[in-house]
């Protein structure tokens, strides 16, 4: 049984970057207007995008590849790991008390990238998402 007919992963991975696009952006319609909603929001749209495959992995993978580039061993922090860079993704994503919308947003893109690949409770919530997708599409 298909919630929404016809629609593949390709398509609810446009519609979540529209909605999370158009909820930052201050739309009447979808009320994205604290860093948690920005945050599930990234996270939930991520998540999508890694599922899509193709370019939306694509733009997922270029967005997360910032971060892990940035606290990865580059950084000069030592090794954190990949359970350690989702940690601090889930606190930069979480704790600030951020302005801008978009910086929680692209965080949580980010932490979906980390999440897939760290193992260990990181994975529960992608796990999640792609459970939802199954119903929602009618299967993976």
């Amino acid at each position: 049984m298909q919630i929404l007919g016809s629609i593949t992963l390709s398509g609810l991975a446009l519609g979540a970057a529209l909605a999370l696009f158009f909820g930052i952006r201050g739309s009447d319609r979808i009320k994205i207007n604290t860093r948690d909603k920005a945050g599930v929001w990234g996270l939930s749209t991520g998540t999508l995008w890694i599922a899509a495959g193709g370019t939306w992995a694509n733009v997922a993978n270029g967005i997360g590849s910032v971060p892990k580039t940035a606290l990865g061993e580059g950084a000069g922090l030592g090794n954190l790991g990949l359970g350690g860079t989702a940690l601090a993704l889930t606190i930069l994503t979480f704790a600030p008390k951020w302005k801008r919308l978009l910086w929680p947003a692209l965080l949580g893109i980010s932490a979906a990238v980390v999440y897939g690949s760290a193992g260990g409770v990181w994975v529960i919530f992608p796990n999640v998402v792609r459970m939802v997708i199954g119903k929602v599409t009618g299967g993976l």
